[in-house]
This record gives C-alpha cells, sequence and structure tokens, in this order.
C-alpha cells in the first residue's frame, strides 16, 4: 500500500470557508456533552499558536454551548463557554460542532433550530468526531458528504442510509468543515491555518506541536490492515478485508477460502498462527464489534442490530455477545460509553 501522507511543503490547496469580511477570522466550537477534549484543543491550539508566531490576531475562537452553560467532555473535565448559539456573535461565519460517544444524548431542540437559523443566515457550518450525526438530526446534511470517525460510521449510515458517507480524514468546502475527530482535526485546522494565511505559517504551527507530517483529506483514517494485524502475509489481510467487506451476509469459511485462493485447512492454520484464533471466531468478533458500535450510536432493536451484523437469531446474537463482552446488548446499550 502506498504511502501517501505528505511532507509540510506538500500540502494540498484548498479553498478556504467562509469566514466573513473581518481580517480576523472567527470560529466558533459548539461543545456537545462528553464531546472529545482532544479533538477540541486539535481544532483550538493550532489558531492560539498562529496568533502567537504572527504576533498578530489572525483567528479568534470561542466556546459555544446550547444553552451558555458549561459542558463537560468525555473525560469529565467541565468546560466555561463563552455564548450559548443563541447569542453567539455575528463575526462568527464559521461554527464546529464537536461531539464524541452517544452524539445525541443532552441535545435539545434548541440546539437543531439554532444550526437551522445559523444555516439559513449564510453560516458555514462544520462538525469534528461524531458532529454529523447532529447536523443530519438538524435536516442540514441533504445532498452533503459526511465525513464521521471510522468508528461511528456504520451507525450513521444505518440511521441515515441516504447521506453519502466518505471516509476522508476531513473535507473544507465553501459551506462546510468537517474532521473524522482526533489528528484530522489538526490536519484540518493546518489546512484551514494555510488557506487563509500560507503555507509557511501553516507549516511553522505544525513544527510547534513536532509534527513532521500533515495528511491528506484522502487519507485512511484507519491504519492499514497490514499495521492493525501486525502482519505481512498477503494471504491473511486479503481474507480480513473480504471478512470486513461481507458482515451483513457472512461467507461460510468454505466461501473465505476460495476468495482468498486457499484452503480451509491452510486458512484454519493460518488464522491460528498470526492471530491466535479460528478464522471463524475472528469473523464473528468482527461481527460483534460492529454490533456493538451500533448499540451504542443508534435507536436500532437488538433484533435489529443482530439482523443488520449477520445474526438471525436474536437468542443467539445476545448469547454470543454476552459470552464476548461479559454483558447482554441489551444492559451494554444502557453502560455509559468509555
Amino acid at each position: 500500500m502506498t504511502d501517501k501522507s505528505h511532507e509540510l511543503d506538500t500540502l494540498d490547496t484548498f479553498q478556504p470557508p467562509k469566514f466573513g469580511q473581518s481580517d480576523v477570522v472567527h470560529i466558533g466550537f459548539v461543545l456537545i456533552p462528553q464531546f472529545s477534549f482532544f479533538a477540541l484543543a486539535c481544532c483550538s491550539e493550532p489558531l492560539r499558536v498562529a496568533n502567537r508566531l504572527a504576533d498578530r490576531q489572525l483567528f479568534e475562537f470561542t466556546f459555544l454551548s446550547e444553552g451558555g452553560e458549561p459542558v463537560t467532555a468525555s473525560n469529565g473535565v467541565s468546560l466555561e463557554v463563552q455564548y450559548s448559539l443563541a447569542d453567539c456573535p455575528v463575526e462568527y461565519q464559521t461554527v464546529v460542532v464537536i461531539s464524541g460517544f452517544n452524539p445525541l444524548e443532552g441535545c435539545g431542540d434548541t440546539l437543531y433550530s439554532e444550526l437551522r437559523r445559523l444555516a439559513a443566515n449564510g453560516v458555514s457550518l462544520g462538525c469534528v468526531d461524531t458532529g454529523a450525526h447532529i447536523l443530519a438530526k438538524a435536516g442540514l446534511l441533504q445532498g452533503q458528504k459526511a465525513v464521521v470517525h471510522w468508528e461511528a460510521s456504520s451507525g450513521f449510515q444505518e440511521s441515515y442510509p441516504s447521506i453519502q458517507v466518505v471516509p476522508e480524514r476531513f473535507i473544507i468546502e465553501e459551506s462546510r468543515v468537517s474532521a473524522a475527530g482526533g489528528l484530522s482535526s489538526l490536519d484540518m485546522m493546518l489546512n484551514i491555518i494555510r488557506a487563509a494565511h500560507g503555507q509557511k505559517l501553516a507549516t511553522a504551527v505544525a513544527e510547534q506541536f513536532t509534527y513532521t507530517h500533515v495528511q491528506s483529506a484522502d487519507d485512511a483514517q484507519r491504519m492499514s490492515l497490514r499495521s492493525r494485524l501486525s502482519t505481512t502475509n498477503k494471504r491473511l489481510i486479503q481474507t480480513v478485508q473480504i471478512m470486513e467487506k461481507n458482515l451483513a451476509a457472512p461467507l461460510s469459511i468454505k466461501q473465505l477460502a476460495e476468495r482468498s485462493q486457499s484452503s480451509v485447512r491452510e486458512l484454519e492454520r493460518l488464522f491460528q498462527k498470526e492471530l491466535g484464533t479460528p478464522p471463524k471466531r475472528y469473523y464473528r468478533q468482527l461481527r460483534l464489534e460492529k454490533a456493538r458500535q451500533l448499540l451504542r450510536q443508534t435507536d436500532m432493536t437488538v433484533l435489529e442490530i443482530a439482523i443488520s451484523c449477520g445474526f438471525q437469531s436474536a437468542a443467539y446474537f445476545s448469547a454470543a455477545y454476552r459470552q464476548d463482552f461479559g454483558v447482554s446488548p441489551s444492559k451494554d446499550r444502557q453502560l455509559p460509553a468509555g
């Protein structure tokens, strides 16, 4: 697989989002309960550093919440905000929603109506991590591409099948800025800094974070299978790829062997040697992991999730789930996400 990461001096060129007429770029960050503190830092800290390096105010950012109340991040830290969404000054022509696990929990009707009002007034709306769930529920992603953290993409696609989920790390367009979360948020902000004030400043900011490579929008969100599986065995990688593409309608081990041009016995030996588990067991683990994501990120019933992950019986699904995770699917759904 070709490494598509880019050196800092080969950053792709992007059209900057709508920042308004001010010389200072104003960006508001809407904090959703249980938001990712790391994603927020990756979004806001580059702007602070850019101001410091330029020795003038190039960017101004503020923290917002639905009603102006403090918001608690997923790490338990409570953060004060400057404004409610309704009171956000008009200078802020780019507003980015930052969320985390269970993005819709704690969101009231006011949040969705205010986001719709901002969109109607021409504000560029963005989202980070699982924030696309919120913009989608507000009806603001029709005809748009959605960038969602890879762990939440299955749940998003199940909930909003008509919205195109793209695997990019981030998107920067005239009316949309969005990132998958984590370090992709830093990549997005460095590209925004470049779009607004040039590559030299973007490079200087990246180096302040000892960040030697800025990944492009279309770089993969996840590590390659080779890295995740810690193997160079092409047949194993190919077989796992086939498994990941066939979670809803699982293939038999015989079918997997045929597609990977192997025998069942060879496949059994390969998985046992490289991963320490039989292929059937590994395949089931992949399906159960997807089921866990859907449980925690959608309102689908346990039976609907079971079927979408290739389990034809809710009883068998529940037994397998309890065996792997030590808790029933319905009980796991009630537990706070870690």
